[in-house]
């Protein structure tokens, strides 16, 4: 990552903190072991030690004092680990990536707070370290009677999540990174995607190419779903086989030094959709078209999700699965049955980033709004998703008291008919510029026509 631009990141959030007096430490986090085993879980440093630090090395905690101004401190490999898992990164090294003038071992991390005994600390980052401290070399956090000051905890983490709203040229080019290994994921899966695969068979298609591309690692849990299974918004892949007549949706993307790509796609398992799959591919496709094209600075994300309900409220309505006027129906949230979460969400360090709604508005509870993860006006450098989607969601539409309250709105005897149909959602990462937007995914086909070019030659294949 570039050094300029990590000071320049760091130099931005000090001034946000104005803080004259105490200091802030931001750990990486620690491996988190998977009982019973010599093994821990994958490890992913915190996004706010990774944003301000450049590096993710487990058990680092990046410090900062008004008055000496950063630190980093990192865990030398002793001789055990050196002959387990190998050296992992010098400490001239790590701060070289950081671009720090040094980097010191974690055993002198104790001493530096010794120091600042009494004064206000502020913790954000993993917190683990308060449970944890003796693997970051502290060996008596209590002996320490260090007091971490909460509110201003809470201020300065708000800061830096404010701060990573906006993403710098660096950032961009990496989640253009991302988003170029996780091409290949997708066009293998429209590929090669046949009867009889299993949705695990094709998860391993996929996320195959997204590490020939270089990528290190998946962005999320890739969600493959076919037939009723796409209606599970966070299905995880299983043993079910891909059936001719079904839908298959694949939310699956490609990470890249940390940083996320988020891409959906809906495709037939057949040659072609047919019906009212195309029908109401057709529907969301629309809706997250005009919601793509409305982006720009100073929209409100909130209204495009509005607006998008509507539309989805206005084709449900004109599919005869919808009755009486889209306006009404979306006051009432009777879309979100079928539109449960929201349009979007910021992306960047983590797959729903931080920085998603301003400070001081309130989350609503209204089913067609209470998952909405983004309330805020976009701005220039803003990377968000927008990601439309129709499901027939079991949960939902058998839930009595869901058909006691929209029994005039549901054509109830058309929905027990698409009990088993699915869900499709289509969703791209988007670059807020100066003049609209920039799709980074624009490159991973969609249009119906694309698609089905795709579907023939893997069907005929």
């Amino acid at each position: 990552m570039d050094k300029a631009l990590l000071t320049a990141r760091r130099d931005r959030v000090a001034q946000a903190w104005g803080i004259s007096r105490g200091a802030v430490i931001v750990p990486s986090g620690l491996p988190v072991p998977i009982a019973g085993t010599d093994q821990s879980h994958d490890y992913h440093a915190h996004a706010e030690h990774y944003y301000l630090s450049g590096v993710a090395t487990p058990g680092a905690v990046l410090t900062f004092d008004p008055g000496e101004g950063w630190t980093l401190f990192a865990p030398v490999a002793s001789q055990e680990e050196r002959v387990w898992v190998g050296n992992g990164v010098g400490l001239d090294d790590l701060a070289s990536q950081a671009g720090l003038d040094r980097a010191l071992p974690t055993e002198r991390f104790g001493a530096w707070l010794e120091a600042r005994r009494g004064e206000p600390l502020a913790l954000i980052g993993n917190h683990d370290i308060e449970a944890r401290p003796q693997e970051y070399g502290v060996t008596n956090w209590s002996a320490l009677e260090l007091e971490i000051d909460e509110s201003l905890s809470s201020r300065l983490s708000e800061v830096v999540s404010e701060a990573r709203r906006t993403k710098d040229s660096a950032e961009i080019a990496l989640m253009r990174a991302a988003v170029e290994a996780t091409r290949p994921g997708h066009m293998a899966g429209l590929r090669l995607a046949r009867p009889g695969m299993t949705e695990r068979e094709l998860q391993v298609e996929i996320e195959v190419e997204f590490f020939r591309a270089g990528s290190e690692r998946t962005a999320y849990g890739s969600i493959v779903g076919s037939g009723p299974n796409a209606s599970i918004l966070h299905v995880a892949p299983s043993g079910r086989a891909l059936r001719d007549g079904d839908l298959v949706l694949v939310d699956a993307a490609a990470e890249w030094t940390g940083y996320a790509a988020d891409v959906t796609r809906t495709f037939p398992v057949s040659e072609r959709f047919s019906g009212i799959q195309r029908d109401l591919y057709e529907l969301v496709l629309g809706v997250q078209q005009r919601a793509i094209a409305a982006v720009q600075p100073g929209v409100e994300y909130r209204d495009l999700h509005l607006a998008a309900a509507r539309q989805v409220a206005e084709g449900l309505v004109q599919l005869g699965i919808l009755r009486g006027d889209p306006d009404s129906l979306v006051e009432r949230d009777a879309h979100a049955i079928f539109f449960p979460h929201g349009l979007g969400h910021m992306l960047g360090l983590a797959t729903h980033d931080a920085g998603g709604c301003l400070a001081g508005r309130e989350k609503s509870d209204r089913l067609g709004l209470k998952w909405l993860r983004a309330d805020l006006p976009l701005e220039p450098g803003y990377v968000v998703t927008i990601e439309p989607g129709i499901y027939f969601i079991r949960a939902l539409l058998t839930d009595p008291e869901q058909r006691r309250t929209y029994a005039d709105a549901v054509n109830w005897e058309r929905v027990d008919t698409l009990l088993d149909f699915g869900g499709i959602r289509i969703e791209d990462d988007v670059l807020v510029t100066p003049a609209g937007s920039d799709v980074l995914s624009a490159a991973i086909p969609k249009a119906i026509a694309d698609i089905e070019a795709l579907r023939r030659e893997a069907t005929r294949a």
